[in-house]
């Protein structure tokens, strides 16, 4: 091996490059390679995007893509009808209209130049295309999306018809892309001169005039058939915006110049303006000459005016009346019909609204113009007679004396009566006074406040049922507890009696009472009760003990809602769903709608009884303000806090009725009684003056007599019959099964000092002990302020006043023995009796302490003087009591 010399590792050999070929083309191959993904893409995007279209189209569009114009035909009037009680025959009550002042004309009797106006300056193109104008769609979808303002819209006349005719108006593409279906479609059934007269008889055109007929009278005092081209321009000129164009409008409209100065016009000058207008593009326009022209060869068309007769009609000065005559005054002079519904059939019409709305799947609007002229006939339930007698009360503002608030407020007042046998809503009436239009608010089905007229639906009635309760059970009518520092609940007024009975609950509406019988049956039972069973329309947060024990709900309930759950009570348990009609036919008699509404069994016909017998006794109570002679009536007043809402649910054999009073703005209601009764009395003497008397349906079978104390509910004991009171034993009816099975524990036998009228002590004589019934019950202390009525009998208290007073005032002593003086064991000198244990100076003043003397005054009195404690035992212990924690109670 030579010295100096690596050996080198050996080498790997080096590759070769590839040649680079055909660059440009594999490019090209990646290029093609993404655009047929792109276009993959695109395809399998736009073929989804067409299935969810034609999905849509299928499922949502193509449901209410027909319209069929003789629904909405004007001609075609719906009809009212009541049934004859005597006969059971169908009457005739009334011809609904539509609210809008509208008479309709053919479009024969309309001047060519009045169509022709339209054409012109709505849709220039209208005999041209199906339905829609895809230019105009393009452009005006354009300018959407620009956010440029387009001058024309996009709508044809046809489209025009359909929104006008639906009520289908909504700013939406949903209702856009409908609308332009519908129309191709509306047009495949109906011709161009049927959609003008549509179009025309249908037009909004100011001042509440509806229709070129009303209109044409309204402006110009003429038949729409005299009108000339000028006239005809005029009017059509209003359409694009009626407070603007209106040439009645008295405001003052700025318009921006070119210059950017700004002049204010009246709409009469706005008026003449777009005439022009609309003259000028008469004399452009070509199209039919005359009505029922040829629309297969345009080529012959002409414009629809000469330049001259354009001119000539711009030159003329336009002759309008005064205004002082209405649209409606132009309708009713037309039809002969003035148009005001009563309140019933307007909730009527409502009702069928709402119910046409959801078979056909279309909007309130739409379902509303379908009603009022689809020439239907609806079967209401009203009663004209009831109705007629509800109405004189309350267009009656004196009925509750022109009663208005502090501030200034009219009273406003609502009532529904209810046949109970049926569900059927006899009367309403939605407000007091002269009623003076349509669709009214109306306060009979707009919700308020029931107040404690909510108990016996949800604290009284659910517990009976489940036998939580009964008539008979007690409770303690006292705070329950104490919610914020403060006892709660506090009745009205604000007193307390003690242990009360459940029917003497509703019949003073005390809200202890029934805050503790709903606790007693259970909130949740109590809600489920109130919505399931009775068809009460709750908030969820009502499941609570406040607004259910109380009345206190987060939103309100309509009478209709009252009415119908109270006559579940009269129908013997059984609930009806109330409603305003029972079918509705169209013009061939078919069946459209059939309303024979839901029943079911609510509660146990015992619970319904039961509750009638105690909301009877309601009406001598807190109800007094409602009865009348004559009649059996039951029924539960309500108030709500500030006495802001006052209510009155009230019924007979016969009929429901449930009554709300209050102001639009919440204020205090002085009135001298409950105004709800008042309002209801006044009504219902009338309905009844000539029905006969008659008690409520009683069940054969299931109740029962008992005899319970009237302070626990209980069974009697002897010491229940020997209160201090008197007799505390009642009889009364409860659903069998459901009484009490053991005796009173709340009363206890205490021996009780007939002189002193207390607890016996241990220098009372066996002869004026007496043993008597007290109540073995210690009570909650929320202060001074906070005392029920029997207080002074409960134990506790007795054996705190004997000891704060220091026993028995007349018994303060041993009392000596009458002493024999031939006994040789008494000391005593039989001529000197004084005790030799206990003598006393001879010469002291006598003092008489025979407690048997009327005149003897012992220092207890409270007089400042001595005070009697013999003689009558009732008012000294009443005296005593008063002087140590209160007056008793009145036996």
């Amino acid at each position: 091996m030579e010295h100096g010399k690596r050996e080198e590792a050996p080498k790997t050999p080096r590759r070769r490059e590839p040649k680079r070929r055909g660059g440009a083309g594999r490019i090209v191959k990646r290029v093609l390679f993404v655009l047929m993904t792109l276009l993959l893409i695109g395809v399998c995007t736009s073929a989804m995007m067409a299935w969810i279209f034609l999905k849509y189209v299928d499922t949502t569009l193509t449901p209410v893509l027909q319209v069929n114009a003789d629904s909405y035909n004007m001609n075609y009037s719906s009809f009212i009808y009541y049934q004859d009680k005597e006969t059971g025959e169908w009457v005739e009550y009334q011809t609904i209209h539509d609210v809008e002042n509208r008479i309709w004309v053919d479009i024969d009797d309309m001047p060519d130049a009045l169509w022709q106006a339209a054409v012109a300056i709505e849709d220039e193109r209208f005999f041209f295309h199906n339905g829609v104008d895809w230019k105009r769609t393009a452009g005006a979808t354009v300018f959407t999306f620009l956010g440029m303002q387009d001058t024309y819209g996009g709508s044809t006349i046809t489209q025009q018809v359909l929104k006008n005719m639906t009520g289908d108006n909504a700013g939406t593409v949903n209702r856009k892309v409908r609308e332009i279906f519908r129309a191709l479609e509306f047009e495949k059934n109906y011709t161009k001169w049927d959609i003008l007269e549509m179009y025309l008889n249908r037009i909004y055109l100011g001042q509440g005039c509806y229709g070129v007929q009303t209109a044409a009278q309204y402006y110009f005092g003429k038949d729409v058939s005299e009108l000339d081209a000028a006239e005809c321009a005029c009017l059509i000129a209003i359409t694009n915006n009626p407070s603007m164009y209106g040439p009645m409008s008295n405001i003052q409209v700025p318009v921006e110049n070119e210059d950017g100065t700004t002049t204010y016009k009246t709409p009469r000058e706005l008026n003449k303006q777009r005439q022009e207008n609309i003259l000028n593009k008469m004399a452009e326009v070509k199209g039919p000459d005359t009505l029922y022209a040829d629309l297969t060869d345009p080529d012959s068309w002409s414009t629809f005016l000469t330049e001259d007769e354009a001119q000539a009609a711009k030159d003329e000065i336009l002759q309008f009346t005064d205004g002082s005559t209405s649209a409606s005054d132009v309708v009713e002079e037309a039809t002969g019909e003035s148009g005001v519904n009563s309140w019933f059939v307007d909730q009527v019409i409502r009702d069928v609204t709402a119910d046409l709305a959801e078979k056909y799947s279309v909007s309130s609007s739409e379902a509303e113009k379908l009603l009022y002229n689809g020439g239907y006939h609806i079967y209401t339930t009203l009663d004209p007679e009831i109705q007629e007698m509800a109405e004189s009360v309350y267009e009656d503002r004196g009925s509750l004396n022109n009663l208005t608030s502090a501030n200034g407020q009219l009273i406003h007042s609502g009532i529904t009566i209810i046949d109970p046998y049926t569900g059927n809503i006899v009367a309403m009436v939605g407000d007091m006074g002269e009623k003076k239009g349509n669709l009214l608010w109306n306060y009979a089905t707009d919700i308020q406040q029931p107040g404690s007229a909510i108990k016996p639906l949800t604290a009284y009635a659910p517990a009976l049922d489940s036998g939580a309760i009964t008539p008979a059970t007690t409770f303690d009518n006292y705070p329950v507890q104490l919610l914020g520092g403060s006892p709660w609940p506090k009745n009205s007024p604000n007193t307390y009696t003690g242990w009360t009975s459940v029917a003497t609950g509703i019949r003073n509406s005390i809200n202890t009472i029934a805050v503790q019988s709903l606790e007693k049956g259970g909130v949740t039972n109590a809600f489920a009760f109130a919505t399931e069973n009775l068809g009460l329309d709750l908030a969820p947060e009502d499941m609570d003990v406040s607004p259910l024990g109380l009345g206190g709900l987060t939103y309100g309930l309509s009478t209709v809602d009252m009415a119908a759950a109270y006559a579940t009570f009269v129908n013997s348990g059984i609930y009806n769903e109330p409603k305003t009609y029972t079918k509705v036919t169209d013009q061939d008699g078919n069946v459209e709608l059939e309303n024979s509404g839901e029943q079911h069994v609510a509660m146990k016909e015992t619970t319904a009884y039961l509750m009638t017998t105690m909301l009877q006794d309601a009406i001598n109570g807190t109800g007094g303000a409602a009865r009348f002679s004559g009649m059996s009536i039951a029924g539960k007043t309500g108030t709500t806090n500030d006495n802001y809402d006052r209510y009155f649910v009230g019924y007979t054999p016969y009929y429901v009725a449930a009554v709300w009073v209050g102001y639009e703005k919440n204020e205090r209601i002085s009135y001298s009684v409950n105004p709800a009764a008042s309002l209801w009395k006044q009504v219902m003497s009338k309905v009844h003056a000539d029905l006969e008397n008659k008690p409520f349906s009683k069940p054969s079978t299931g109740l029962t007599t008992i005899t319970v104390c009237a302070d626990s509910g209980m069974l009697c004991t002897d010491a229940c019959r020997a209160d201090a009171r008197g007799n505390r034993s009642k009889q009364v009816t409860v659903a069998t099964g459901t009484g009490p099975t053991e005796e009173c524990t709340l009363h206890k036998m205490v021996d009780i000092c007939s002189e002193g009228n207390c607890l016996a002590g241990e220098f009372c004589p066996e002869e004026s002990i007496v043993q008597k019934g007290y109540l073995d019950y210690v009570r909650e202390d929320y202060g001074a302020s906070v005392k029920a009525d029997d207080d002074a009998y409960l134990i506790v208290n007795l054996e705190k006043a004997f000891e704060e007073s220091g026993g028995c005032p007349v018994h303060t002593t041993q009392s000596e023995e009458l002493l024999d003086p031939n006994d040789p064991n008494n000391t005593t000198d039989p001529n000197n009796p004084v005790n030799p244990d206990n003598p006393y100076d001879p010469d002291d003043p006598f003092i008489d302490d025979d407690p048997n003397n009327p005149d003897n005054q012992t220092p207890d009195s409270g007089d400042g003087s001595t005070g009697n404690t013999g003689g009558n035992n009732s008012g000294t212990q009443e005296e005593w009591w008063a002087n140590i924690i209160g007056p008793a109670p009145s036996t």
